[in-house]
């Protein structure tokens, strides 16, 4: 409920409080009428003159007055009245693509199962690994802006968003048999630079990931100028958004190509970080089920015949890393026991956070001066009485 510019929780306590002086002067009637019926029947005795000498119907008057708007103005504060009002906060965070392989040999089971696996009966897998690594970064991110990205041969990418649920639904969802097979690093690290750094489309060369479709536009009659629609947030950015790319796989060559881009990610200031996920030792490459995307108990074989084994390919993830400015930000994720996004959190602390300042509107309370006038009211009633002072009573 609004009535000009103020607003209230509980509208129903309003709508009480504009009644209560009416219910308080209906019992002043209701009163009066009753004490002139009980006058009457005691008849005009020289005692009950007396007594009624010092009765003052004007106090009695004042009080009820006072009652009235005492108990209005405490329904009206218990209403909540609101003002809308703006605040100044400041945002730091940075904006940071998590991108997960989820190629075949991200299916190998040569990682342990953790408890989180064991609860939700899924079989112990890199993929499943990495997953669960970079949901768990995910929630200790809570003021940056994740772009979530799944990749084998090609590269499939969601928004930059302040939704983490919805980033981490992202990466759970699709699998091997939504992407065309392989491992190809260079389209994963192209689109994720493309998403960090939108206001360089045309120069990117980032046409391929396509824009921003028509679910935003106005509807028809219906406007989003900003000197028609609301202003409901003003955002100014101070020191530009720290950004940086994650990436999750169990290793790649480091070819021409992703050379390429993880050096233009580095010349637009975007940090990059790999982890490495799977083990040295390896393990086999099993066939994946068209319909259930689960691997199967076919391994894979070469051409010649020779089964598939994949290991961690530590050398290639550390030569990405170095493209990227620092072969230090090349992290091998743990094989057994509970997945750890620390050592991942500390490594981008070094990445520079941005600041930005924004004013966001809020409703404001403000019942406490009606609630202190209301108190006052009814303390001056109670020190009010209903008789008046007479000097010698007992001469009337």
């Amino acid at each position: 409920m609004k009535i000009l510019s103020m607003s209230f929780v509980t509208p129903e306590l309003f709508i009480l409080a504009c009644v209560a002086p009416v219910y308080v002067f209906g019992l002043h009637i209701y009163d009066y009428a009753r004490r002139q019926t009980l006058t009457r029947r005691l008849g005009e005795l020289p005692v009950l003159g007396r007594v009624l000498a010092s009765a003052s119907p004007g106090r009695r008057i004042l009080k009820d007055i006072l009652v009235g708007l005492g108990l209005s103005l405490i329904l009206f504060a218990a209403a909540r009245p609101q003002f809308e009002g703006r605040r100044k906060i400041e945002l730091r965070g940075l904006d940071v693509v998590l991108a997960v392989d989820v190629s075949k040999s991200m299916l190998v089971d040569d990682v342990g199962q953790t408890e989180a696996m064991r609860t939700k009966r899924v079989e112990a897998s890199r993929l499943a690994r990495a997953r669960e690594l970079a949901t768990a970064l995910i929630e200790e991110l809570p003021g940056d802006r994740i772009g979530p990205v799944v990749f084998a041969g090609a590269a499939a990418h969601f928004p930059l968003t302040e939704d983490h649920q919805v980033a981490s639904r992202f990466l759970g969802d699709l699998g091997p048999n939504d992407l065309p097979p392989g491992s190809n690093l260079a389209e994963v690290f192209r689109v994720s630079r493309c998403l960090l750094r939108p206001d360089l489309y045309e120069d990117l060369g980032c046409s391929r990931i396509g824009r921003r479709g028509h679910g935003g536009d106005p509807l028809r009659g219906e406007s989003l100028d900003a000197k028609e629609a609301p202003d409901e947030v003003k955002l100014e950015q101070e020191v530009e958004r720290g950004k940086a790319i994650v990436i999750f796989t169990d290793g790649g060559e480091a070819d021409a190509a992703t050379v390429r881009e993880v050096a233009t990610a580095r010349e637009l200031g975007i940090a990059v970080f790999v982890i490495g996920v799977g083990s040295k030792a390896g393990g086999v490459v099993y066939e994946v089920d068209p319909f259930s995307g689960k691997r199967t108990t076919a391994p894979k074989h070469m051409p010649d015949g020779s089964t598939v084994v994949s290991k961690r390919d530590d050398a290639g993830m550390k030569a990405i890393a170095a493209a990227g400015g620092d072969e230090n930000r090349f992290l091998a994720a743990g094989e057994r026991g509970e997945v750890d996004p620390m050592p991942i959190v500390e490594a981008l602390r070094a990445v520079n956070r941005g600041l930005a300042t924004k004013q966001v509107k809020e409703m404001r309370d403000v019942y406490q001066p009606f609630l202190f006038i209301a108190l006052m009211l009814l303390v001056i009633e109670v020190a009010i009485s209903t008789r008046k002072r007479q000097r010698y009573p007992e001469a009337r």
